[in-house]
């Protein structure tokens, strides 16, 4: 990418809270970059609500034991901010308590997993505003810059990001050796990306919430700065830069270590190279013009009409009473939806008494038996027919799905050449990870693995345990093939592998979306956590694989698998040898791991191909 780099009248300064100013002056760091091509759509600014004067502005405050640092924060948030989250990492101090105590209106996340960036993602997923502020809760960044940050945007800007170094700003807590290395780091960015950042490693930032698909991804701990930053460029989005002072942490002990997080920054620069290179988000347009002072000051906004949302119904399959509590986690998690589903089917596979029990106890779902062919795809097939919306969702019933989940599915079924949309399916492990266990095989426990897109992209299939078909595109072609669906807890699987390359097939001009923001949480006992187990399921996709290559060609059935297996997995294969130079034995494990499961998968698919292909396929 080669930016063009420009400056353009922005704010500096701070401005008075209860006023809006005639004109933005001062100098700020500009960095405008020119869309991809030609530009497919437009980030929508100018929304119905501003007539009110300003937009809603979220604060984002990610916390782990901070108790003695909120007084220093909380009380300094401008009063005209419309909400503030917390999101406490698994404090053990009184830090909800206190935050409580301060700010009787702050809105409290849990986020059981550990990281800063997986707190920051989980607080601007829940935030409701406009623009999202991220701001530390250690005392270090003072809230009162954040008229600085809203107003840069409210200027043109997409992306505003603090700066320790340049005019204006400063810092009280670097030294020397973190700051060689975030120069260094900096500059690297600066050659891979274009741009003219000055300060890569620093979390005070702000966007409008409609780009945050854009910056959203994988970055759970200090990294989740870069990551953020790198990606505002690689989108094309108008970035800027706002002079900032940084002070020291008032209590407790930073949690940054120079040399590791280091070197997670430096490997987050070069992950995210081509993260958008299939993306499917529109292109941003470069040079937006800014508000004018008229909209500012509450004159009425056009509404853009906005194309009508499908009908949705959400389908949970089910077949075992072990599974009862997390099948009513399930169902509780689709009814809290904010997009409003028609209506949730919970299908019984071949099990009178978990039926009876589903219709005596679940309320607000519709409960019918799988009426085919045992198993999970005589189950979804059955759903499927029972369905009338425009879109049907599939849920494993043991997983949960985010409140936003069925909204985020529904949006990209604007564009009406998309045919299938799934999301996210995050590991919830009942037990502590295994060590041993790749990222790049969290399929085999039916998760979102290393390898995927990391922003909207064209996909070849999905992921069974979310999941969503247009009922028109099924009409066309018909439902599961139940040959290949699972029945029980057997291993076997593909059937949704077959049916999406079946709908590509079908119509070239199809296109199959993986939406990262549409998130679910997927349980994963400790009796999935064996190795014996990962082989287990290693040797049944490679056997379902050589049935999809049967029924639809192996070229659109191996057609993922050999950049998987070219890229992705030699990649993680180093990536673990290399935690050895870390005294880290953890890393030659999981290469081993890569190495077993690709043989497991590779076997078991020659020995499937050279059997006889099977009869015909069911159809509904």
């Amino acid at each position: 990418m080669n930016p063009r780099i420009g400056t353009r009248a922005a704010l500096s300064d701070p401005l008075a809270v209860n006023e809006l100013p005639e004109s933005l002056e001062g100098d700020a760091q500009v960095i405008d970059l020119p869309a991809k091509g030609a530009a497919m759509g437009v980030v929508d600014r100018r929304r119905a609500s501003w007539a009110a004067g300003m937009p809603r502005v979220s604060v984002v405050i990610p916390t782990l034991n901070e108790e003695r640092n909120l007084c220093h924060v909380l009380p300094r948030v401008p009063a005209w901010v419309d909400e503030v989250l917390i999101v406490d990492g698994r404090s053990t101090d009184r830090t909800v308590e206190e935050a409580k105590r301060l700010l009787p209106s702050v809105r409290i996340i849990e986020e059981p997993r550990r990281g800063k960036g997986r707190a920051l993602f989980a607080g601007m997923r829940a935030a409701t505003g406009d623009i999202v502020v991220a701001l530390d809760a250690d005392g270090s960044m003072d809230p009162g810059d954040i008229p600085r940050y809203v107003y840069s945007l409210m200027a043109g800007a997409d992306f505003v990001k603090g700066s320790r170094f340049i005019h204006g700003a400063r810092t009280d807590d670097m030294g020397p050796l973190r700051r060689l290395g975030n120069r260094a780091l900096t500059e690297t960015v600066r050659r891979v990306y274009g741009g003219r950042y000055s300060d890569l490693c620093y979390g005070y930032f702000a966007l409008w919430s409609d780009v945050l698909p854009y910056l959203d991804g994988d970055a759970p701990g200090f990294e989740v700065e870069t990551h953020v930053s790198v990606r505002a460029l690689g989108a094309g989005l108008q970035v800027v830069e706002v002079p900032t002072f940084e002070a020291e942490r008032i209590h407790g002990v930073s949690n940054l270590n120079t040399f590791r997080d280091g070197a997670r920054v430096l490997r987050q620069i070069f992950r995210e190279r081509n993260a958008f290179a299939q993306s499917t988000l529109p292109v941003p347009r470069p040079l937006r013009s800014p508000l004018q002072p008229a909209v500012l000051r509450g004159a009425m906004v056009p509404e853009v009409p906005t194309p009508a949302r499908p009908t949705m119904s959400a389908v949970v399959c089910t077949h075992t009473l072990d599974r009862w509590d997390a099948l009513v986690r399930a169902i509780d998690s689709l009814q809290d939806q904010s997009f409003g589903l028609e209506a949730i089917i919970v299908v019984v596979d071949h099990n009178q008494d978990l039926l009876a029990r589903c219709r005596a106890e679940l309320e607000g779902v519709t409960v019918v038996p799988n009426g085919q062919q045992r198993g999970l795809a005589g189950a979804r097939n059955t759903a499927i027919e029972l369905a009338s919306t425009d879109v049907i969702a599939f849920l494993d019933d043991d997983a949960w799905a985010a409140d936003d989940w069925a909204g985020h599915l529904a949006a990209v079924y604007e564009d009406p050449t998309v045919v299938a949309v799934g999301g996210t399916v995050e590991p919830a492990w009942t037990t502590e990870r295994p060590e041993w266990f790749p990222r790049e095989f969290d399929w085999v426990v039916g998760c979102t693995y290393r390898g995927l897109p990391t922003v909207r992209s064209r996909v070849r299939n999905l992921i069974g345990a979310n999941m969503s078909f247009r009922r028109q595109a099924l009409d066309g072609v018909g439902s599961f093939d139940e040959l290949l669906g699972r029945v029980g807890a057997n291993g076997a699987g593909c059937e949704e592998t077959e049916l999406c390359i079946r709908l590509t097939q079908h119509d070239p001009e199809a296109r199959i979306i993986f939406e990262p923001q549409a998130r679910v949480r997927h349980e994963v006992p400790a009796q999935r956590t064996t190795f014996e187990y990962f082989k287990q399921r290693c040797r049944a996709e490679g056997s379902s694989k050589a049935i999809v290559s049967r029924l639809v060609g192996s070229d659109d059935a191996l057609s993922s698998e050999r950049t998987y297996l070219t890229r992705t997995l030699p990649v993680g294969a180093v990536r673990g040898l290399g935690r050895l130079l870390w005294l880290d034995t953890s890393g030659a494990k999981r290469s081993g791991a890569i190495v077993v499961g690709t043989s497991c998968v590779a076997r078991s698919y020659l020995l499937g191909s050279l059997r006889r292909a099977p009869g015909g396929r069911a159809r509904s």
